[in-house]
């Protein structure tokens, strides 16, 4: 995992009123910016939050837009800890 999204993470445990602005979704790019991360045009980032129990989130990453069916998350560039799931 990306040592910058770590850091956020982290403070967001710590500091409840950064935390808000980070969830809030008129507010996450902004949030993000702030770390240098880049944000594509017309990206919008939203952060939900996993509870400890109940419901938890899987992001599906886009389908590779070549079609090719043998593409695997190792091979179309995108690092494999990118599709996982923390299990």
């Amino acid at each position: 995992m990306n040592d910058t999204w770590l850091k956020i993470i982290t403070k967001a445990w710590n500091e409840p009123a950064f935390r808000a602005r980070l969830v809030d979704p008129k507010q996450t790019n902004q949030v993000l910016e702030e770390y240098l991360i880049k944000i594509p045009p017309g990206v919008t980032y939203v952060v939900k939050e996993d509870e400890a129990r109940g419901t938890r989130y899987l992001v599906l990453p886009p389908t590779p837009t070549d079609g090719d069916p043998s593409l695997t998350i190792d091979n179309f560039g995108r690092d494999a800890q990118s599709g996982d799931p923390g299990f």
